[in-house]
């Protein structure tokens, strides 16, 4: 393996966490803020950008699936393992997440209180979901699981992953940095077509709340941004860009998303926005790395934001409502949106560190265990 190829492998991730706890307040700043009515225009509109925070979580995981394959290299049957490295991080956590909703949505139906937005519970739905094929079923895409929509897009990332990163590599290896772009322009092109086809065959209005926005094809070029950005640190390829520049474009970048999400254009919400998400996010994670910034606050969160991301729809779309409906005409609507995020943060915090602790860590080590079993050794006759 040449030298070149061992770089960033030894090297802590803290810059990746604090990416993840960066992702998970902007997730569930727009999902608490669904919930508080009253605010001002332009408080609306950066709370409603906090939905961009699945695509950040998107550039995180294609990077460190890159950083991992890089590092697992010549782990035996690495297919098979990554596989089911990623099947236990991923699915004990969701299963449980099915079950204590469809209790929590069962027991508001009784009482006849606020109700998660699109349930919908049969065998369809319920298989889907178990299978992780439910990105690719559109009745059982977004409603069984709330947010279960980026955990169906991820999981089939997975699947594709390794092909991706094998011609990645070879790309990089035979064209350079360049021919990585022209993969994510490729991806871009193909996703627009994609949709023009789509939008001209079957009538079908395309929004940032609809199948196919939340379909792979439409993030995928999100997650090639991630993947892209990790071959520039892990070859030490600089972006010729200083850090406050980087800052500059990382700005103006997100501000102008800030300005599209409202647009009645639903081709520009559903397809360029992502896009334009993803480049921002992209440039982020290379000033958190090349800062070397720290946050404890941040990495905490971020270490255990599967987690939370599973289980803040608990507080922001069931609390929050009845501590409006409790205080009325009592208190600002932004200083309730404050008050009522930071209540959002600190019971899914302390939901999420008992989760991570009983249920994500024993998944991670199931899928351990399975891995070193002897039969999945490629043992040489």
């Amino acid at each position: 393996m040449d030298e070149v190829k061992l770089v960033g492998v030894g090297e802590k991730l803290d810059y990746i966490d604090i990416a993840r706890g960066i992702a998970i307040l902007m997730v569930m700043l727009v999902h608490t803020s669904q919930a508080v009515n009253g605010v001002s225009q332009l408080v609306d509109e950066i709370d409603r950008y906090g939905q961009m925070g699945v695509q950040l979580f998107f550039v995180a995981s294609a990077y460190t699936l890159c950083f991992s394959s890089i590092k697992r290299a010549e782990e035996k049957q690495p297919l098979i393992s990554f596989l089911i490295r990623r099947f236990f991080r991923i699915a004990p956590l969701y299963y449980v997440a099915m079950i204590g909703y469809f209790l929590l949505e069962s027991n508001m139906h009784i009482l006849a209180l606020i109700r998660m937005p699109y349930s919908l519970y049969n065998f369809e739905t319920i298989a889907a979901n178990i299978l992780f094929i439910h990105g690719f079923v559109l009745s059982a895409n977004n409603n069984i699981v709330p947010g279960g929509w980026s955990i169906g897009t991820e999981m089939a990332f997975y699947l594709i992953f390794p092909i991706l990163f094998a011609l990645f590599d070879r790309a990089y290896k035979q064209s350079g940095i360049t021919a990585l772009y022209s993969l994510v322009g490729l991806s871009i092109l193909l996703n627009i077509s994609v949709q023009l086809s789509v939008q001209q065959l079957f009538k079908v209005k395309i929004d940032d709340n609809s199948f196919i926005y939340y379909n792979l094809i439409n993030q995928l070029p999100v997650f090639l941004m991630g993947m892209t950005i990790f071959f520039h640190h892990h070859y030490r390829i600089p972006l010729q860009l200083s850090l406050p520049i980087q800052t500059a474009i990382f700005i103006v970048v997100t501000i102008i998303g800030i300005i599209i999400l409202p647009s009645k254009q639903y081709w520009l919400v559903a397809t360029c926005l992502p896009v334009i998400a993803g480049i921002s996010f992209v440039f982020l994670l290379s000033i958190l790395k090349e800062s070397k910034y720290s946050n404890i606050f941040l990495t905490e969160i971020g270490r255990v934001s599967y987690s939370m991301y599973i289980f803040h729809f608990m507080f922001a779309w069931y609390l929050v409502p009845g501590i409006g409906l409790t205080l009325k005409k009592g208190i600002l609507p932004e200083l309730l949106l404050v008050c009522s995020i930071t209540l959002v943060i600190q019971l899914t915090f302390a939901v999420a560190k008992v989760s991570h602790k009983y249920i994500e860590t024993p998944g991670i080590w199931i899928g351990k265990i399975l891995i070193s079993k002897p039969l999945l050794d490629v043992r040489q006759q």
